[in-house]
Order: structure tokens, then C-alpha cells, then sequence
């Protein structure tokens, strides 16, 4: 038997495989939405891992658990995550998902900018600073994604700031 043959046997079974992975894996993004907010994103793929975040406003001390010092590469990972889930439409697809919605933490009419610690200067709840990937949403959408780390004093409240919030990491439940 050719090859070329072969590839049309097995394109059947090939194309069905392919497309219940997309069906998967779209499926898996789900946003948490509380009181009309978005709280969260849950089931998001980075780097091969599902993981869940969770928007929330507060300062790098005090949200972060003791002896946390950044997500590392994992911060930038999420960024890009969010974008792609906008960019694919999967975001808009999601269940609970109306136009209008806005993110936990975010007072500003325009534009939110979520902050995803990579490293700081010191561990939580000591540290001095913190380098952020910042993630703007705008117009229900994950928009961009900084080139450069925001630094930020990791003692600052988020909550005095209308249009800045962090994301927590954790391993998709």
C-alpha cells in the first residue's frame, strides 16, 4: 500500500480524533462569573497544564501565600493564555458569558489592567517589590500583553486602584 492511500484511510479516524481534542480542550475554559463580574477563568491551559485563576484585588503581601516570590515563567504563560482564549473566541464562548461583563476589582470604564507576578524582590509577606506581566482587558476581551515586567511595591493595595487587579495561580481543580 502507498502512502498516499494510507493517509486517506486513516484521515477519517485522524480528523474525528482531532477534533473531539478541540471539543475537549474548549470545553475546559469556563469563566467564573459572580454578581455579574468575572472572577475568574478556570480550566486554562499553560504549558501543557490546566490551571485556574482567580481575579482579585489586594496587595502582593497580602494575597500571596507566605514564602511566594512570583510564578516565573508560568506568569507570562498565563498572559498569553488569556490572549489566545480571547483571540480564539473561546472566552466569549464560554457558558456564562454576556456582553458587558467586567472583572472582579475593576471600577474603570475603559480598561483593566491584571497584574501576574513573576518575581519580586523578597518573598510574601516581606517583599519589597514585585514584577508583574500585565494583561489589559478592554471591551469584554483580553487585549494585550506587556513586552516588559511592571515593577510594583508588592505592599500596595490594589483596592485604592480601580483598574488594576492580580490573578492567582492554582493548579485546575
Amino acid at each position: 500500500m502507498t502512502f498516499k492511500p494510507l493517509l486517506k484511510q486513516a484521515s477519517g479516524p485522524a480528523l474525528g480524533i482531532l477534533c473531539f481534542g478541540l471539543v475537549c480542550s474548549a470545553q475546559a475554559l469556563s469563566l467564573q462569573v459572580e454578581s455579574g463580574e468575572i472572577t475568574g477563568v478556570r480550566g486554562i491551559e499553560i504549558q501543557g497544564e490546566l490551571y485556574d485563576l482567580t481575579f482579585t484585588d489586594g496587595s502582593f503581601n497580602g494575597i500571596y501565600s507566605a514564602d511566594d516570590d512570583g510564578y516565573g515563567q508560568l506568569a507570562r504563560g498565563a498572559a498569553n493564555a488569556l490572549l489566545a482564549a480571547s483571540d480564539s473566541g473561546a472566552i466569549g464562548a464560554a457558558a456564562n458569558w454576556k456582553e458587558g461583563l467586567k472583572l472582579r476589582g475593576c471600577a474603570a470604564s475603559e480598561s483593566c489592567t491584571i497584574l501576574i507576578p513573576e518575581h519580586s524582590a523578597g518573598a510574601a509577606p516581606s517583599a519589597d517589590t514585585t514584577f508583574a506581566v500585565e494583561v489589559i482587558y478592554a471591551q469584554g476581551q483580553f487585549r494585550s500583553v506587556t513586552a516588559k515586567l511592571w515593577p510594583f511595591h508588592a505592599g500596595t493595595d490594589t483596592k485604592h486602584m480601580p483598574d488594576m487587579m492580580y490573578a492567582v495561580l492554582a493548579p485546575a481543580r
